[in-house]
């Protein structure tokens, strides 16, 4: 065998190499694309049966005195699914874009987590307190005193959510970053970053309504239908961006 054929045989083998690590890679991608677009189909739908689920009553008082453990266990169960997939589905997001690795992304990312787990930690927390105030609550051996004092941590326990929530920011941050690291990517169109860009919008304005102690009802149902079109937008995209690279490796 010849020096010369002993070139080639290397060359097709380093080409040979480079062409299964570069098809083994497209499939890896694509099946991430796919299962990213299924995490973000399965949050939204969660999300809209987290809403659903009655884990609160008006008063505090019917809160304790109508407490349900199955509910309570539901909502935690459908709440932190809906976080876990959330986390999913951002990070296929990130793998799906060109500049995966820049700032910009990295910081979405980073919100997007914070976004999605602190709020299921803070329920879950919640409900294990629930669960324990509405059995001194219920129970007919605990003195008025203790009825009372259930009573009111039940009442501090829904201030502070609803003072978490209030200031919470996160969601409109990441979806923000998002959307800017979305512009002009040839994955997602630059409508989907119109929309991230509407919620924030929206996002905002809600925020100064509730500062200066202004409620317009219409608006948390215009937060919600940006989100979940966002998030929908995002995985019908997602899922489309894994069919064209099988498609180009087929090909």
């Amino acid at each position: 065998m010849t020096p010369r054929s002993n070139r080639r045989r290397t060359f097709r083998w380093a080409a040979g190499q480079r062409i299964l690590k570069t098809t083994s890679g497209s499939q890896g991608k694509d099946r991430v694309s796919r299962l990213g677009a299924l995490f973000g189909v399965l949050f939204a739908v969660l999300y809209i049966a987290r809403i659903f689920i009655p884990d609160t009553a008006e008063t505090a008082a019917e809160s304790l005195a109508n407490y349900d453990g199955r509910v309570a266990i539901l909502f935690g169960v459908v709440s932190t699914f809906s976080g876990i997939f959330a986390v999913l589905f951002v990070l296929s997001l990130r793998a799906a874009l060109p500049r995966r690795d820049s700032v910009l992304t990295t910081a979405a990312v980073v919100f997007s987590i914070i976004a999605s787990m602190v709020p299921v930690v803070v329920n879950l927390i919640a409900l294990d307190a629930r669960a324990t105030l509405a059995g001194i609550y219920n129970n007919s051996t605990v003195t008025a005193v203790d009825k009372a004092a259930a009573l009111v941590s039940e009442q501090v326990l829904e201030a502070e959510e609803e003072a978490f929530f209030a200031l919470f920011i996160g969601a409109p941050l990441a979806i923000g970053l998002f959307s800017g690291s979305m512009w002009k990517s040839r994955v997602f169109p630059n409508w989907v970053t119109y929309v991230g860009l509407a919620f924030i919008a929206v996002d905002c304005v809600g925020l100064l309504l509730i500062a200066f102690g202004v409620v317009v009802p219409g608006l948390g149902f215009g937060y919600l239908g940006l989100l979940f079109l966002w998030v929908l937008a995002s995985s019908v995209y997602l899922y489309r961006s894994g069919r064209k690279t099988a498609t180009t490796d087929a090909r």
